[in-house]
């Protein structure tokens, strides 16, 4: 009973503070101030009894020394009797015997759960990658891209998604470990799960940066027939070279700063490295300036012919430091373009073949000129040089007298580079023609000058000239 008046005391204790707080009816108040006085006298009654207020002291004792009520035990969750013998009980019993927790079991069971979800997540992570690529496929096909575009940014997001999964796992495994070594075992792999995250997260938008630009090239190379041209194709792989040097740095400084490493020191660092390459390596600084002049002002491009300070060629290969040209030979010529002073292109926008033609003093020039425009007119007419052929000949007229020809001189545009290709038939045809008229190709002859003496006689020069008649009588004539 005087355990209940303390418990009653404490109770109401709490209601007077609480009245004390707040303005309540006089008559609330007046029935809790009966009950305070009541509860306060019998207090006072316990406390002057010596036996009563021992015994107090060693209630108030027991109920400090007194354990909260344990969690119902794995035994009784599942309706069991502890003291049964069934298989969960011993297996309680076992586990008690070394000291290990009754939930052992429920994180157990835990880790079961979370390993299957996490299979299932990859799993679905998997098949979402693979649906999306294949739906790509018929956009690749209609816009003309590369059949493997934006794989690179799937293969990442499937990379991520086991990463992430072996992470949960981990964490999950080490949760059930924890009872053997501590809390302290999972320390880390938070933040390695959000180092993880923010690592794939950077590489899908690299990747989609990537991949993006160069399906960008790819559809206006396609929809614009004008770029697909020895320009664009000289343009686009320098483009690709300085977004890869990019994203790459990038990349590089991302991880760092996710692994914990101050990039700023480092970034300090390669900009005095920098300065320091730039004044040490002026010529490959020269090299790169120059070739950005050069290509962006469109001198050369990719399949040009061109010829380079005392180098001829076709241009096979161009970076921001170098030329790369083949001659006619089949020998390649790399040239930095820091030693390019003047580049000649023989095939800029069309091209020309330039003749002179050649014919003997006797011959009428304005025949000879008709020819070579009968000549054109055919080879224009024919299906194989006719797409070639952009005007008809230009003749310019008689250009000199050479000591053995008058030459006229003449041109055809072209295409590019297909100039020699349409002059050397052109020349097989204006020979044909000018057999079939007898007109002459005069070639090189010389005057043979035997000297004269002081008295400016020559001496004699015997030349006899014998028919072929005589020759062939004088062979079949019989000895004497």
């Amino acid at each position: 009973m005087r355990l209940l008046a303390v418990c009653l005391f404490a109770v109401l204790s709490f209601f007077s503070m609480n009245l004390m707080a707040e303005t309540a009816d006089e008559q609330s108040s007046g029935s809790s101030e009966q009950v305070d006085r009541a509860a306060i006298e019998d207090l006072i009654g316990t406390l002057e009894s010596e036996t009563e207020r021992q015994a107090f002291i060693d209630k108030l004792q027991l109920m400090l020394n007194t354990e909260p009520e344990p969690e119902p035990e794995l035994t009784s969750v599942f309706g069991l009797d502890g003291t049964g013998s069934g298989v969960l009980s011993e297996f309680t019993a076992l586990t008690e015997s070394y000291g290990l927790p009754e939930n052992l079991i429920g994180d157990v069971l835990a880790f079961g759960v979370t390993t299957l979800l996490v299979m299932v997540g990859i799993f679905l992570n998997g098949f979402l990658s693979r649906f999306l690529n294949n739906r790509l496929t018929r956009l690749r096909k209609r816009l003309n891209w590369d059949k493997e575009r934006f794989s690179s940014v799937f293969m990442i997001q499937r990379i991520a998604g086991y990463a992430v999964g072996l992470i949960l796992v981990g964490y999950a495994a080490l949760d059930v470990a924890a009872v053997y070594f501590g809390e302290e075992s999972m320390t880390g792999l938070g933040s390695l799960l959000g180092t993880v995250l923010s690592i794939s997260l950077a590489a899908v938008v690299f990747a989609g940066i990537w991949e993006g630009v160069n399906a960008l090239l790819e559809s206006l190379m396609f929809r614009h027939e004008r770029l697909n041209s020895s320009r664009f194709q000289t343009i686009t792989p320098i483009i690709r070279n300085i977004l890869l040097i990019t994203l790459s740095l990038l990349s590089v400084m991302v991880v760092l700063s996710e692994v914990g490493i101050n990039i700023m020191p480092l970034l300090a660092g390669a900009g005095v490295l920098g300065i320091a390459v730039g004044f040490g390596a002026q010529t490959l600084v020269k090299d790169f300036l120059t070739g950005l002049t050069v290509v962006f002002e469109d001198l050369l491009q990719i399949g040009d012919v061109v010829k380079i300070n005392d180098h001829f060629g076709l241009v096979e290969k161009i970076t921001l430091r170098k030329i790369q040209m083949r001659d006619l030979d089949g020998t390649v010529h790399t040239i930095p373009f820091g030693e390019v002073s003047i580049i000649s292109n023989l095939t800029k926008d069309y091209s020309y073949y330039l003749m002179d033609v050649g014919v003997a003093y006797r011959e009428n020039t304005d025949d000879v000129v008709a020819v070579m425009r009968e000549v054109d007119e055919d080879l224009r007419a024919d299906e194989k040089y006719k797409e070639l052929i952009l005007e008809p000949l230009e003749v310019m007229g008689v250009d000199q007298f050479a000591d053995s020809a008058v030459m006229i001189k003449a041109r055809i545009k072209t295409k590019p580079i297909q100039q020699w290709n349409v002059g050397r038939e052109y020349n097989r045809r204006l020979k044909i023609a000018f057999d079939a008229r007898n007109i002459e190709i005069p070639f090189p002859h010389q005057t043979i000058y035997f000297g004269e003496d002081k008295q400016g006689k020559a001496p004699n020069a015997n030349v006899r000239l014998v028919e072929e008649a005589e020759k062939r009588a004088s062979a079949d004539a019989p000895d004497a």
